[in-house]
């Protein structure tokens, strides 16, 4: 199948968007061995959790960058453009290149098999890294784990985050039944990282991996950070092991466990032979960059974006907004835009909004773009929005949310843009077209 443009080639997959949707691994299977198996043909990093994932996959794949690796990563969903789901070297393919993965696998589609939108582009994913040859791929959860379409691989090293409630419709009710999808990622014989765990998650973790006697190593167990005071370095430990003053590309003190998940997975490859050094995984780590997570930009104000949209995410955004403001001199006015989605229908906007909303001058609710349910302008109306916000005022269109907050806005406003990816995406892409620039890391967080 052939398409004129690659923008045509993208509205036919976008038209899979809501087509066809459950959880399994029987057509991503099918679609594979139409393509002749492609994941097949190098070794894989399979990354799993509640929060984290794309910030641990992208610190992984660029300590094995920095090592002279070519690295594939695949991860979703993508904050613009289709093309940043799939990286070679950390750089998106080009357009000419996707148009000719969505009619590799749109042809599949007309000879009869059937693909949601995720299945189909891990299809294409998988395909454009036997296509470039890469030496490893790291590879992304979308959905859970067990019945995700990214399941089919065998990896060499497997990783959970974190497990708290989220997609509740799908996954599950309790930590527990989460937990016990997000270990269907653990193969039998191939380690397993783990990030901070609590008792029920841990307990069916460690149930699986005896099971299928898998290695675990976990965070505060197995391997361990310490951070520096009144600093943005932390050291680390793994049995033998140390490495001092390690500096991390994404700031915030959670996201030193992310790091530290991606310097124990290396550790885990350098067992299996892989060339790695403590020089590339400094390097790689400083050198790490994950745009719209725990990111922040500098250009008329001051901009931390971030992808939290769950209640752990909100745990990790918080102390981050707090040290930021300590840390940055002049600031006068914090305003916080923010949006959900909520397509399962288990989450509590009000309640979400409550427990981020009291460090904020300003809270400015618009609804966030893409293919997710919104929570829309006309259902916040609805609900009892929290008294600690003062000034809420509800804006549809955040184009002209963020042009209000930009007027308005002069080098003392702090603006924290959070709650759902598909908000996170376009303002960032505003801010970048109207001259903002990364700013460097500025601040820690216990």
């Amino acid at each position: 199948m052939e398409f004129s443009s690659v923008k045509k080639a993208i509205t036919y997959l976008n038209g899979f968007q809501f087509h066809g949707f459950r959880l399994g691994l029987e057509r991503i299977e099918a679609a594979l061995r139409a393509l002749g198996d492609p994941h097949e043909n190098y070794p894989c990093i399979h990354v799993a959790g509640t929060n984290g994932k794309g910030s641990v996959c992208a610190a992984i794949s660029s300590i094995l960058k920095e090592a002279g690796f070519k690295v594939g990563f695949y991860s979703s969903p993508h904050l613009v453009e289709l093309n940043e789901r799939f990286r070679i070297n950390f750089e998106p393919i080009g357009d000419k290149e996707l148009k000719v993965l969505i009619e590799e696998t749109a042809t599949l589609v007309e000879q009869g098999l059937e693909l949601s939108y995720f299945e189909f582009t891990t299809a294409m994913a998988f395909s454009c890294f036997r296509k470039h040859g890469v030496d490893f791929a790291v590879i992304e959860t979308g959905l859970g784990g067990r019945l995700d379409a990214t399941n089919v691989i065998t990896p060499v090293v497997s990783v959970i985050t974190n497990v708290s409630l989220e997609h509740q419709s799908y996954l599950g009710s309790t930590t527990g039944e989460i937990a016990f999808e997000k270990a269907g990622i653990i193969k039998r014989g191939v380690p397993v990282v783990a990030g901070r765990l609590k008792n029920t998650p841990l307990k069916v973790i460690e149930g699986i991996c005896k099971k299928r006697k898998a290695s675990l190593y976990l965070l505060e167990r197995d391997f361990f950070i310490k951070a520096h005071e009144n600093s943005h370095l932390f050291d680390f430990s793994s049995g033998d092991i140390s490495l001092k003053n390690i500096r991390f590309g994404l700031g915030g003190g959670f996201q030193m466990e992310n790091a530290a998940l991606a310097i124990e997975t290396c550790l885990r490859l350098m067992d299996q032979g892989t060339r790695i050094d403590h020089s590339h995984i400094r390097k790689g780590l400083s050198e790490t960059t994950w745009p719209g997570r725990s990111e922040l930009l500098r250009g008329k104000i001051w901009a931390f974006l971030d992808g939290a949209h769950n209640e752990a995410g909100l745990n990790g955004l918080l102390p981050s907004v707090t040290a930021i403001s300590r840390g940055i001199s002049r600031i006068k006015k914090k305003v916080l835009l923010w949006a959900c989605s909520n397509e399962g229908g288990d989450k509590d906007p009000a309640a979400m909004l409550k427990k981020v909303a009291a460090p904020f001058d300003q809270v400015i609710i618009t609804e966030p773009c893409g293919p997710r349910k919104p929570v829309t302008i006309d259902e916040w109306k609805e609900m009892e929005l929290p008294a600690s916000c003062s000034r809420v005022r509800l804006i549809k269109d955040y184009k002209e949310a963020l042009g209000m907050i930009l007027s308005e806005g002069g080098d003392g406003t702090f603006l924290v843009v959070a709650g759902s990816l598909y908000l996170v995406g376009p303002v960032r892409k505003a801010l970048i077209e109207q001259g903002f620039k990364r700013a460097k890391q500025k601040w820690h967080t216990d």
